[in-house]
C-alpha cells in the first residue's frame, strides 16, 4: 500500500524486501523509507494473548552513485539497513561508504571489503571453525554420527567462536555460499580420511547448492580422491530449500544418493505440506525442526505431531531425529513415540573438529 504504480516491491527471502525506485532523487527516497517506517510501527500483533510492535529496518543505495551493478547495489543497501539498525530499528540511512567498516559483522576481518571480499577473506583466514556434535540412539544413547556445524572466530578475540548467523546471512546474499559448502565437505571429509574409527559425519548445505548441478560429482570426486566410503558421508538439506523447487530437489537428492551417501532433510515440519511433499523426496532421515521438541513435555499438540511424523516416516522406511533436545524429560518422551536418533545439548556440546583449534 506505500508502493507507488512505477516501483517494484520484491520479496528477497525470509523477512526481508527490496523496492526498486526508477528515477528517484533523495527527498523522494526519505519520504518513501519514512511511510514504510512509520506504517509498519503502527502495526500491533496478538500472539499468545500478547501484544506486540512491529519494526521494520531500511537500508537505500542509490544507482550508480553507490554501485553499478545489481547485486553490489543490493549489498551496500544491506550494509545500510544494518546501520539503520544499529541506530535503534525502526529507522532507514542511506548508504555511505566511509561508514561501512562501522555497520561491518564482527566475523569480518578486513570490514571495507565487498560482501564477496568479505566471504572470501574469511575462507582465506582461518576464522571459520568446523564443530561437531554428535547425534545417539534415543534408546540406548549410543553415538551413531556427527553433525557438522560451522563456527566463527571473532577476529578481534580469536578465543571467541561467534555463531554463524550474520556470516551465512551474508554468505547467502553474495552466492559465496556454495563455495562455503563445499569447504564444509571438504573439512569433513579431511576428518574422515584421516581418522578411520570416527563415524559417519553430517554436513548441511544450503538452498543455493542445489542449483549446482556439478556438487554431487564433486562430493563422488572427493570421496574418491580421499578413499572416503560413501556411507560415512551424509548430506542434510533443508525442508524449505528441497520444497521450493520440488523437481530440481528430486534430481539433486537421486544424483546425491548414486554417490552412495545418505540425504537427510533438515528442519522437518516447518513448510505448510510436509507430508505431502516428503512422499516425493526419497531422503533417507528426516530431522524434526526444534520448533517442536522444545517444551515438549508441556505441549501436547507438539506430541501428536511428533509422533504424526514417526508414523509417516516409518511407513516411508525413513529413520528420524530430533534436535534441540535439552532435558531428560524430553529425551524419554521421545524414546516413548518412537524417535529412532536425538541430537541435543542434554547429550553433548558442541565442540571442534579434532585436529583444529
Amino acid at each position: 500500500g506505500q508502493v507507488r504504480r512505477n516501483e517494484i516491491f520484491a520479496r528477497l527471502g525470509g523477512d526481508e524486501f527490496a523496492i526498486l525506485v526508477p528515477d528517484a532523487v533523495d527527498d523522494v527516497l526519505k519520504v518513501l523509507a519514512d511511510r514504510i517506517t512509520r506504517s509498519l510501527g503502527q502495526m500491533r500483533v496478538e500472539f499468545e494473548a500478547q501484544h506486540m510492535r512491529v519494526t521494520c529496518s531500511c537500508g537505500i543505495a542509490v544507482y550508480p552513485d553507490n554501485a553499478a551493478s545489481a547485486e553490489a547495489l543490493v549489498a551496500c543497501a544491506d550494509t545500510a539497513m544494518y546501520q539503520a539498525k544499529e541506530a535503534g530499528k525502526n529507522d532507514w540511512r542511506f548508504y555511505r561508504a566511509q561508514s561501512d567498516a562501522t555497520v561491518a559483522p564482527a566475523w569480518s576481518p578486513l570490514s571495507p571489503l565487498s560482501p564477496e571480499g568479505r566471504i572470501r577473506n574469511a575462507l582465506e583466514s582461518n576464522i571459520l571453525v568446523p564443530h561437531l556434535q554428535g547425534i545417539y540412539t534415543t534408546l540406548d544413547r549410543k553415538l551413531r554420527h556427527y553433525e557438522v556445524l560451522l563456527r566463527v572466530r571473532d577476529s578481534e578475540n580469536p578465543g571467541v567462536m561467534l555463531l554463524p548467523g550474520e556470516f551465512i546471512a551474508m554468505a547467502e546474499k553474495s552466492e559465496r555460499i556454495v563455495d562455503v559448502d563445499r569447504w564444509m565437505l571438504g573439512q569433513a571429509l579431511l576428518l574422515l580420511a584421516r581418522d578411520a574409527t570416527i563415524p559417519a559425519l553430517a554436513v548441511n548445505i544450503s538452498g543455493r547448492s542445489l542449483d549446482d548441478d556439478t556438487l554431487p560429482a564433486f562430493i563422488d570426486s572427493e570421496l574418491r580422491r580421499h578413499g572416503v566410503a560413501a556411507q560415512r558421508l551424509l548430506v542434510e538439506l533443508t525442508e524449505t530449500a528441497a520444497v521450493s523447487d520440488l523437481h530440481d530437489a528430486r534430481r539433486f537428492i537421486e544424483a546425491l544418493q548414486a554417490t552412495g551417501c545418505g540425504v537427510s532433510l533438515d528442519d522437518f515440519g516447518t513448510g505448510f505440506s510436509s507430508f505431502a511433499y516428503l512422499k516425493h523426496l526419497n531422503v533417507d532421515s528426516i530431522k524434526i525442526d526444534g520448533l517442536f521438541i522444545r517444551d515438549l513435555p508441556e505441549d501436547r499438540e507438539n506430541q501428536l505431531f511428533v509422533q504424526a511424523i514417526v508414523t509417516v516416516a516409518r511407513g516411508l522406511h525413513k529413520t528420524t531425529i530430533a534436535e534441540c533436545v535439552e532435558d531428560e524429560a524430553t529425551l524419554k518422551i521421545l524414546a516413548t513415540l518412537g524417535v529412532d536418533y536425538v541430537q541435543g545439548f542434554y547429550l553433548e556440546v558442541p565442540h571442534a573438529m579434532p585436529g583444529l583449534s
